[in-house]
């Protein structure tokens, strides 16, 4: 019994030194603060891309794609003269498909349905309006979609990568100074980017007739609007 309780003695008078080595092993020479910066740039739309379609239907599928093709050239014709370039159309896609319906529990099979979907660069926001209206107007009966757009991000960029650092730095200047300590060299950055574009989906021009306005009547609403640019990025420094 004697040797069993020293034994156990000895355990108890070693644990302490055992744990205080075990602390002065630890490094502690190297301190860091760990900051966030965060810089948004907002930038005009230069630029707009639309799509549109010609829609038209009839029993015999021939006539219906002649009768698109002749909507479809009517279409491309107008937008050049109103000043779009040439290879700033493009066919998106082309489908003939036949419409059915159901009587009695049997498919009743319908007109035939052709779509011919292109898209339009268009560089000059200011004219984005007068070629909705003249694609419209020339035979145009679906506008799927407007999506403005920024030609170049370099400089907002910059700018925004620049802002969001400066603001990280000083968030580590300002923890270091508070605590005692002098900023060092920074040790690691990892950045993120998000490009927020504005999208604006136009109406359909059927829409439009059927509340009584046509397409010459109407003048297209649209306006660019802005697009924002973010940078954020994580920071490490050193602490002297």
């Amino acid at each position: 019994m004697k040797k069993i309780r020293t034994g156990i003695m000895a355990a108890a008078l070693l644990a302490p030194l055992i744990s205080s080595c075990s602390y002065k092993n630890v490094d502690y020479s190297t301190r860091t603060v760990s900051v966030h910066g965060t810089g948004s740039v907002s930038i005009d739309a230069d630029n707009a891309t639309l799509v549109l379609s010609v829609i038209t239907r009839g029993p015999n599928v021939a006539t219906a794609a002649n009768e698109n093709a002749v909507k479809m050239a009517a279409v491309r014709s107008s937008v050049l003269r109103a000043g779009i370039a040439k290879d700033c159309v493009t066919t998106e896609n082309f489908s003939v498909f036949q419409e059915s319906h159901f009587e009695g529990g049997k498919q009743i099979m319908d007109d035939y349905r052709i779509t011919n979907q292109i898209q339009i660069l268009v560089k000059d926001v200011g004219i984005v309006s007068n070629i909705i209206d003249t694609a419209l107007s020339s035979g145009a009966n679906q506008l799927s979609s407007l999506q403005y757009g920024i030609s170049d991000t370099s400089i907002a960029l910059k700018q925004a990568r620049t802002i969001a650092v400066q603001q990280a730095q000083e968030a580590a200047q300002l923890i270091a100074g508070t605590s005692g300590a002098k900023l060092g060299k920074v040790l690691r950055i990892d950045e993120q980017q998000d490009f927020a574009n504005r999208r604006s989906v136009s109406l359909v021009a059927n829409a439009m007739m059927a509340d009584g306005i046509t397409v010459e009547e109407a003048s297209t609403p649209v306006q660019a609007g802005k697009s924002t640019l973010t940078v954020s990025v994580d920071a490490i420094y050193e602490l002297k």
